[in-house]
């Protein structure tokens, strides 16, 4: 790293080019006219050429001294940036977040613990809104979509994708056989109107033609879905980090060891630029944005249980 000149010189050149005199510059900075002559002197002898041009109008600036002068007021107004960053960093803000509803009660929640461990001065108001163009996105800071692409010019940056695993309550298994997929009811999930191709991909992967995946009790969202799949209603095919818990306490079972991953994932999306947010209420969504996205990494799937 190249040695800079010294700050007093710096800070007393920076005072001489706003007030154009050194008398102005020294009650300023609160010294003697003496003590700025002296700090320009310094700055002078440090570059090898002089800044100013003493004139009884005023001081003029040399092209060395309007290089520099230049160069000082973006570096100024960059550590004035920096600053106010993080002074607002230590003040309490609140992000705006959309998510969908599996998402926020399976995943989001069970973690926000973390994010507040890390963040304690940052609060979040969470919705479950449908969304589906970016007018409807501008009143939030930042959303998570399902989505099987980036969604249209937005800033978008994949969570994960999904991790798809086969799942029944222990009551279906019959002394240590899971349920047979030809004679159970099948779980599904609904995108609007339309059934997702969850099954479909499921038996394909598999190898599986003789099953006809299109029967079965289909749900809004994959949340009711595992809901009806915990009470026994039936089987169903799930985003592993979604049923964590579930696993873990043996309300569900994994049929088999095969995992798949999914056509489509979760994804963070910024708007865009909201006129009401600054540099610092920016970097604070990108703090949300960082955590998302290292904690959805270290995400595992949950080992498949055998049943006792």
């Amino acid at each position: 790293m190249k040695r800079l000149p010294p700050l007093n010189a710096l800070r007393a050149f920076d005072a001489a080019v706003r007030t154009r005199s050194f008398t102005k510059a020294g009650d300023l900075l609160n010294v003697t006219q003496g003590a700025i002559s002296r700090q320009i002197k310094q700055l002078e002898d440090w570059l090898d050429k002089p800044v100013f041009v003493r004139h009884y109008q005023g001081l003029i600036l040399t092209p060395a001294g309007s290089v520099l002068a230049q160069s000082l007021e973006a570096a100024f107004e960059t550590i004035t940036s920096a600053v106010d960053q993080i002074q607002q960093l230590g003040a309490r803000q609140r992000i705006s977040v959309n998510v969908p509803e599996t998402f926020a009660s399976r995943w989001l929640a069970p973690r926000l613990r973390s994010f507040h461990s890390r963040h304690p001065d940052i609060d979040l108001s969470i919705t479950t809104n449908t969304i589906s163009t970016l007018r409807e996105a501008q009143p939030y800071d930042c959303l998570v979509m399902f989505l099987a692409e980036p969604w249209g010019k937005s800033d978008c940056r994949l969570l994960r994708q999904e991790q798809h695993i086969a799942v029944a309550s222990p009551e279906l298994w019959n002394n240590g056989i899971p349920p047979d997929l030809s004679s159970s009811t099948l779980l599904h999930v609904l995108a609007g109107s339309k059934r997702l191709p969850i099954w479909e991909n499921w038996l394909a992967s598999l190898g599986v033609r003789h099953i006809d995946p299109r029967p079965g009790i289909a749900f809004s969202t994959m949340d009711q879905a595992i809901n009806a799949a915990v009470s026994g209603a039936g089987v169903a095919v799930v985003d592993a980090p979604m049923v964590e818990r579930d696993l873990r306490e043996n309300r569900l079972r994994r049929l088999d060891g095969h995992e798949l991953t999914g056509a489509m994932g979760y994804w963070f999306v910024g708007p865009g630029e909201r006129a009401e947010q600054d540099d610092s209420h920016r970097a604070v969504v990108a703090l949300f944005q960082t955590w998302l996205l290292e904690v959805s990494r270290s995400s595992q799937l949950p080992e498949r249980k055998e049943p006792h």
